[in-house]
């Protein structure tokens, strides 16, 4: 059941859209991807809480305990004065953001980008969509890498014959050209940058490696996916700091949180990660660059379809 009504912010007229799981407040209503936006966010709502798997045939991620605002926005300059308006002077690495969003206080606020980019702004709001979700609905937050990981991976989605939204996380161009550029240009950071990195940092001092970041972390999560053992590990974490556990499993917050948290339920050899992640990385842009000279679709025959599918790889305890 979706509902309709006005809606006026910045002296800004606008439309609240109510889905089961949403307010959705736009004043970009005359644009196409606002009549896709209800269905797609519920459908990557339920993609997002099966990311940890099921337990007894339920996602076993919690429902959000009601629902979730997200703001979509006509333009930049809309978004702009409503982040300037609403956030302090933390706001100002935000700012800097030329295409996406943010998700700060269990809102997601983003702006449309134009209608030949609909595809990209949907992916924003599947991405900005998995950070209110955990902000909303996890008693604790996740280290940074986590966050990040399961955001980038829940981008990729195609629509099938019947209409539905079919999500799978290899299917991210924009990420895979970004992991190209970071390969060949030099500029890849190690696993343990990585587990220390924080995006909003980086938009405040260099915008660019931001989106390098994110690159090497969808790249990391295919690669930790294709071994069970692996991807059994952050379903773990995931499912702890939902429940409020991950604390008391990786000895508390702090700053090297995010290493101890990787140590804990992924793997202790993060150098052998570390070289096995960039072997894959590179596996992937090399396979992508002999397809698109031949012609033909890339096989990716090193990537499990198990990490292709909506429900993602099975969860084998609660």
């Amino acid at each position: 059941m979706i509902s309709r009504q006005p809606w006026l912010d910045l002296e800004v007229p606008g439309e609240r859209i109510t889905t089961r799981h949403y307010h959705i407040l736009t004043t970009a209503q005359d644009q196409r991807v606002v009549a896709e936006l209800p269905a797609f966010l519920e459908a990557s709502l339920e993609r997002h809480r099966l990311f940890a798997g099921t337990n007894l045939g339920q996602p076993a991620l919690p429902s959000p305990p009601g629902r979730m605002q997200l703001f979509l926005f006509a333009n930049r300059e809309q978004w702009a004065r409503f982040t300037r308006a609403t956030i302090d002077a933390s706001a100002h690495p935000l700012l800097a953001i030329e295409v996406g969003g943010y998700a700060a206080g269990g809102r997601a606020v983003m702006f449309a980008l134009p209608p030949a980019f609909d595809r990209l702004t949907l992916k924003i709001a599947a991405h900005e969509g998995w950070h209110q979700y955990v902000q909303r609905s996890f008693r604790e937050p996740l280290p940074t890498w986590a966050d990040e990981l399961i955001a980038v991976m829940a981008e990729g989605f195609l629509v099938d014959a019947t209409g539905n939204y079919r999500f799978e996380p290899l299917l991210n161009p924009e990420r895979l050209d970004q992991l190209q550029s970071v390969l060949e240009m030099g500029r890849w950071q190690p696993l343990e940058t990585i587990l220390a990195g924080d995006p909003t940092d980086l938009l405040g001092t260099e915008p660019s490696r931001a989106v390098d970041y994110y690159a090497q972390l969808w790249a990391l999560g295919l690669y930790l996916a294709v071994e069970q053992s692996r991807w059994l590990g952050v379903q773990r974490l995931l499912r702890d700091a939902a429940r409020g556990r991950l604390n008391r499993e990786v000895g508390g917050a702090g700053d090297d949180l995010g290493e101890r948290a990787f140590r804990r339920y992924v793997s202790t050899d993060i150098r052998r990660i570390d070289e096995g992640y960039l072997a894959f990385a590179r596996a992937l842009v090399d396979e992508a660059s002999a397809a698109n000279a031949s012609g033909s679709m890339p096989r990716y025959g090193s990537v499990p379809s198990t990490i292709l599918r909506t429900a993602g790889p099975a969860t084998l305890e609660p």
